[in-house]
């Protein structure tokens, strides 16, 4: 059975802005474990945005670094899904716009998949996930430095009707100074 599984970047102090965040060669080794054994990639309407503006660019860039092309070819080839109510179409290959997060479908995706569902990025799809209580694993890369500020909080608009406690599965340090930590929802 497949699984949602959240890549999430942030900030110790809970900022999840994009320019906080440190992608070197070992970052993007990881995420290609998790891509490995994804079926699609899930994205919200801002970071579905931020990717299609970057990552095909990258691969017409001569002095791109090859972890970055190896990048951009992933996340090129493999289905891609932005969930928004507002984009209406995309110029990203191989990808497709769904309007609203129906989670009788995700949950018969996991169901009929051996594969997952990966989301990266995009903190308002993994708070509504997580409200619905579908993400499986998350993976929080927390940066070494504490923002201050920032455009958005993880969980910041957030309303649970109760906790949801987590189980500790691992943690990686990256040379980087970035730490993941792996945790699994428990059911």
């Amino acid at each position: 059975m497949g699984k949602v599984i959240s890549l999430i970047n942030t900030t110790p102090d809970g900022f999840v802005d994009s320019h906080y965040v440190i992608a070197d060669a070992e970052f993007h080794e990881f995420v290609h474990t998790l891509l490995a054994n994804a079926h699609s990639v899930a994205f919200g309407k801002n970071t579905f945005e931020l990717f299609q503006q970057i990552w095909p660019g990258i691969l017409e860039k001569e002095e791109a670094a090859e972890s970055q092309v190896r990048m951009a070819k992933a996340l090129g080839a493999i289905p891609k899904i932005a969930y928004s109510s507002k984009l209406e179409s995309t110029t990203w290959s191989n990808s497709r716009v769904i309007s609203v997060i129906n989670a009788e479908q995700i949950a018969s995706e996991k169901k009929d998949s051996d594969k997952d569902l990966l989301t990266i990025g995009s903190p308002g799809l993994v708070a509504s996930l997580t409200e619905l209580k579908l993400v499986d694993d998350y993976y929080f890369c927390i940066q070494p430095v504490i923002a201050g500020s920032g455009n958005a909080r993880l969980f910041d608009k957030i309303a649970l009707e109760a906790r949801q406690p987590l189980k500790f599965v691992v943690a990686k340090q990256l040379q980087s100074g970035v730490i993941i930590l792996h945790y699994r929802r428990i059911i």
